[in-house]
């Protein structure tokens, strides 16, 4: 398949670098190729849309940049490096050190993923002393002006909650939160507005944006939903059936999409009636 891709090139100090990645799934005695041939670079500041429908390989290769990928997954060729570390060659310890300290993800289903039987600010202080030495009071110092930098009210009340005492969007925040706090390089965030209402979405991109501008750190979204791209991305990578299809800046892709694809995931944003939609195809 051919890969369209609008001004190519490779940032010289890249944060996140992944190379000709090939990753498969052992089923029933069989290998499935879920991602063939990923090759891309996320520079310091930038911030990436990984777009594509359910089983396009975007989440399986956010999984392999994570380290988390399941035990029937292999990885068969390429590398990923970050920062200049190469991710696939990390031992278990590497892997905890540079997770939330340069490595960070915000997942789509914050209420899976808290714990429920601690408070927020507990969760949060947690991940602080983990990674650094400081003491109780320094670590809910830290945990409180998080909190604030991510538009919970009440910090030092809303510490205390548990995670069910919280909204929908106030846990998204707070996810955000736990993912920022140890300033890491990279931040992967998975359908970060999944499940949340039109108006609260718009605020948790808007916090994305303001907060990973300010801290410079690059973002890895992934998501199905091309409107979030053009709100918060600077640059756009399409997976069609485990393959990057087409790459460039946002708004050189929204404006002329060169594959088939990529057409029709702007249709469906567009509310194209289906029959006016490119039908998607793999090129030679």
């Amino acid at each position: 398949m051919t890969i369209v891709q609008t001004q190519p090139g490779t940032p010289t100090a890249a944060t996140l670098s992944v190379r000709n990645l090939t990753i498969s799934y052992r089923r029933g005695g069989r290998d499935t190729v879920a991602v063939a041939g990923a090759d891309f670079a996320l520079a310091p500041g930038e911030r990436l849309g990984l777009v594509g429908e359910s089983g396009s390989g975007k989440s399986t290769l956010a999984a392999a940049v994570l380290r988390t990928l399941p035990d029937n997954a292999r990885v068969s060729s390429g590398s990923i490096s970050l920062g200049g570390s190469d991710i696939l060659s990390l031992d278990a310890a590497e892997l905890r050190r540079i997770r939330s300290t340069r490595i960070a993800r915000v997942p789509q289903n914050p209420l899976a993923s808290l714990n429920p039987v601690f408070t927020i600010g507990r969760q949060l202080t947690d991940i602080v002393r983990a990674h650094r030495k400081v003491s109780k009071a320094e670590a809910i110092a830290i945990a409180e002006e998080i909190l604030g930098k991510v538009g919970l009210p009440d910090v030092a009340v809303k510490r205390r909650s548990f995670p069910h005492e919280l909204s929908g969007g106030m846990r998204q925040r707070v996810m955000i939160a736990m993912a920022l706090i140890n300033r890491p390089q990279l931040l992967i965030a998975d359908e970060p507005t999944t499940a949340l209402d039109t108006t609260v979405q718009a605020q948790i991109v808007e916090l994305l944006r303001e907060r990973v501008t300010t801290a410079r750190m690059s973002l890895l979204l992934i998501t199905h939903d091309m409107g979030i791209v053009s709100e918060l991305c600077t640059q756009v990578m399409v997976m069609y059936r485990g393959r990057i299809v087409e790459q460039g800046p946002v708004a050189d892709v929204l404006t002329n999409p060169r594959h088939e694809y990529t057409a029709s995931l702007l249709a469906a944003v567009r509310g194209e009636p289906k029959a006016h939609r490119a039908h998607p195809r793999e090129t030679a």
